[in-house]
Formats: structure tokens, sequence, C-alpha cells
């Protein structure tokens, strides 16, 4: 007498000696799934490698692999691609402007992602003689003009 096997997709149980007989011994019956067990370590999805991303909170919060001699890492994770960084940094910083960008009807500055920024018109031109009907923002934070 020998041992009982469980199919894992139909839930069908077979004695061994029964499937000793068969053409293929691994293979159930009824649903034709495999009965061998899958090892988690040795499953047929490759597993991608992870890479370290690094998020610096200086030059307005920028997310990068490699690792710079300027500024210190505000926080260091380990994925796989950027999406996946990027969730990560979302659980630790959710309302981060890099990750959390619901909003796009405010202007933030394109160099410190302040939202404190200043319409001005531009000044008259003594070259052309007129003056112009166009507008530059101003950031009040580093005062970058865009």
């Amino acid at each position: 007498m020998g041992r009982t096997i469980l199919c894992k997709k139909c839930k069908s149980t077979f004695n061994e000696s029964v499937l000793a007989n068969r053409d293929n011994p691994n293979i159930c019956p009824i649903c034709g799934e495999s009965l061998l067990a899958e090892d988690d370590n040795n499953s047929i999805k490759e597993q991608k490698e992870k890479t370290k991303w690094y998020y610096y909170k200086e030059g307005g919060g920028t997310l990068m692999k490699t690792l710079s001699s300027c500024y210190t890492p505000l926080y260091t994770f380990e994925a796989i691609d950027v999406e996946d960084a990027k969730r990560q940094l979302k659980e630790v910083l959710p309302n981060n402007p890099l990750v959390n960008d619901d909003s796009p009807d405010v202007v933030r500055c394109p160099r410190c992602r302040s939202t404190q920024v200043q319409i001005v018109p531009r000044k008259f031109s003594l070259l052309t003689g007129f003056a112009t009907n166009k507008f530059d923002r101003i950031c009040l934070n580093c005062k970058k003009k865009f």
C-alpha cells in the first residue's frame, strides 16, 4: 500500500500504486495538472534583481540609482524598477511631490518644487519700443525665473 497523493487543482486523491501504472505518473488523471510539488525557490517565474535607489531631498527631490558625492540620500530603497521605488517612497513620504503629483493645476517651481510663485510682467524694451504682454513666473523660494 502506497501513500496518498492530492492534486492541488481539482483536490482529487490518488493512491501512489495506481499512478505508478500510468504512462506519466506525475500528471493528474482527472484534470491533467502536474502532481509535483513546486518549490518557491525553483519557480518558473524568474525573479528580477533588486537594485539600490537613492532619494535626495536636495534639488527638489530626486530619485536616482547612483550615489551622489555632493548630497547625502534621505532614504535608500531596494527596488526592481523606478515604479517599485516610487511605491516604496510613497509609503515613507505620502505627501512627496515626486510621488504625489495629483494636482496639475498648482504651479510649481521646476527647480525646488515650491508653490510660492509670483507672476511678474516683462519690462518695457527700448529695442522694440513697445511694452510686451508677456509675463514671467518667479519662484519666491529660489528666485528662478521661468
